[in-house]
């Protein structure tokens, strides 16, 4: 939690490490939370995809470590998570 030198609140920040993968079945391009510590651009994934949530493999492309949610477009809530690297 941050407080202000006035001695109030000012906002609670959350920090997640997020990872852009591209999906193989449809090389659609995606953001998703990632709790994988050693992973790295070029391993592959299984993430949850489309409405039931169906798990698909996908190329990691970008990884952004430590990153607080008002410094991203889209809010974490809306993000999904990495299910598991794919040996």
């Amino acid at each position: 939690m941050i407080h202000s030198l006035a001695g109030g609140e000012l906002e609670d920040y959350e920090i997640k490490d997020l990872v852009f993968v591209e999906l193989e079945h449809n090389q659609d391009l995606c953001w998703y939370i990632s709790g994988i510590s050693k992973l790295k651009v070029g391993d592959t994934v299984l993430v949850p995809y489309g409405v039931i949530d169906e798990l698909h493999k996908a190329k990691v492309l970008k990884i952004k470590n430590e990153v607080r949610n008002d410094f991203i477009s889209i809010p974490f809530k809306r993000l999904k998570q990495v299910y598991k690297k794919v040996k």
